[in-house]
């Protein structure tokens, strides 16, 4: 096993893909934790950001400048979320991934475990019928106070069939997953979703099983704070954009002609809509 620092020549087996915006109080404590990582394998960490103005931008130079060879970043002159694009990571980043193996990891969290994309890589490489590796994660605030211990159902905590992975049955948050590099185009029906992170997995899901690695793994950091777009939405909020998401994949395995994950979207549809309603009702009483 030798230090990340070691282990920069050669085409990286890993790409770290990570998305930046307005991120100043975290960046270093995200940036610092890809690179502790300790692998016998190369890596690249491929940064995007959207136009930040708050020094952000200033810090992603400073580590890139010290690390020439490892750390990729693109600055947007102009924010692109704000100018409706989405899925800026399957645009931005994906496409220049060189690695065999993908791992994602926002610029406002962190990882605590220094062996994480061993682990995983390890297991991935021995597993072919596997095409990710996911663990556990808590939640905390801007200041770094926990906040939920155990945000993970212990029903979520186990292995992933491909039919959990492809109808979204399995929680599997980004930033605990390492992946095989499989996807080389993403449809158009993905550019018209805000979360994009159940489509992504849901994709996967067609190329493998998925493996739960929380017995071997310090559980990742998800930061929940003011600046987070999707952490701060209300559950009330979050309600349409999931589905707008179920819909869209919907549509995607009926062009593909898989009519029974369509038809299991479709029914995910009607099971919120359903569910909303009844709660609605339920509050007017």
């Amino acid at each position: 096993m030798v230090d990340l620092k070691d282990s920069r020549s050669g085409v990286p087996l890993v790409s770290i893909s990570s998305m930046t915006f307005n991120h100043t109080p975290f960046i270093r404590q995200c940036l610092d934790s890809l690179l502790m990582q300790k692998t016998n394998f190369p890596l690249e960490i491929l940064i995007h950001d959207d136009a930040s103005t708050d020094g952000t931008k200033e810090i992603v130079e400073e580590y890139a400048s010290r690390y020439p060879d490892l750390i990729f970043p693109i600055f947007q002159k102009e924010n692109q979320y704000s100018k409706g694009v989405r899925g800026i990571m399957s645009r931005y980043n994906y496409p220049r991934a060189r690695g065999r193996y993908i791992a994602i990891c926002e610029g406002d969290d962190y990882w605590s475990d220094p062996f994480k994309l061993q682990k995983q890589v390890d297991f991935l490489e021995a597993h072919d019928d596997y095409v990710l590796a996911f663990h556990d994660f808590r939640i905390v605030d801007d200041r770094g106070q926990v906040i939920d211990e155990n945000p993970l159902p212990p029903a979520q905590k186990k292995d992933a069939s491909r039919k959990d992975l492809i109808l979204g049955n399995r929680m599997t948050m980004t930033l605990t997953l390492c992946f095989r590099n499989v996807i080389k185009a993403f449809p158009p029906e993905k550019d018209n979703v805000t979360n994009g992170d159940t489509f992504l997995i849901s994709m996967l899901g067609n190329h493998g099983k998925g493996k739960w690695m929380g017995d071997v793994i310090e559980k990742a950091v998800y930061r929940s704070h003011s600046g987070g777009i999707w952490s701060m939405t209300s559950k009330k909020d979050k309600i349409p954009a999931q589905i707008n998401t179920y819909y869209w994949l919907y549509r995607y395995y009926l062009r593909l002609g898989k009519l029974s994950y369509a038809l299991s979207w479709y029914i995910k549809i009607l099971y919120v809509r359903l569910t909303r309603k009844a709660g609605i009702l339920g509050a007017k009483k």
